[in-house]
């Protein structure tokens, strides 16, 4: 159900927090990844542990949305997992998201952020800043001036 097709507003809140593995299991599989990944809900929640910076995004107390970075706080922080679920896109959220933890990474002072984005993304990302890296050096990199 698409709630934006049927008119209804829907409240967001956003907290800058790992969600419980039970309820990021869900909205881990919506985004087809562990086809690639085949693991297991219990290294997912390992890995989400040991992020730096994290926002979720609930809706009715249910995870709609989530993004987290890894970092050093100092130079660099790498964004990665930025996802909604597939019948809350389009609402601004994944937008939301990437600034949210953009800004995280920001105010602690890392001056250098990249981002670990699907091909076919990069569009969404760079209307927020970010840039393609040339082809010898993959990835994209958070540029303020843009």
């Amino acid at each position: 159900m698409n709630t934006k097709a049927l008119g209804i507003k829907t409240m967001i809140e956003y907290k800058n927090k790992i969600p419980s593995i039970d309820d990021y299991w869900p909205l881990f599989l919506s985004t087809g990844w562990n086809e690639s990944y085949k693991t297991d809900s219990a290294t997912i929640e390992k890995a989400i542990s040991n992020s730096t910076f994290a926002v979720s995004a609930y809706s009715n107390g249910k995870l709609v949305g989530f993004a987290r970075a890894v970092s050093d706080k100092v130079m660099y922080a790498a964004i990665y997992d930025v996802m909604v679920l597939p019948e809350f896109r389009h609402m601004k959220i994944g937008s939301t998201l990437v600034s949210n933890i953009t800004q995280q990474c920001k105010e602690v002072g890392v001056f250098s952020v990249h981002l670990f984005a699907a091909n076919g993304t990069e569009p969404f990302y760079n209307h927020l800043g970010f840039k393609a890296r040339p082809p010898n050096m993959p990835g994209m990199r958070y540029d303020e001036n843009a």
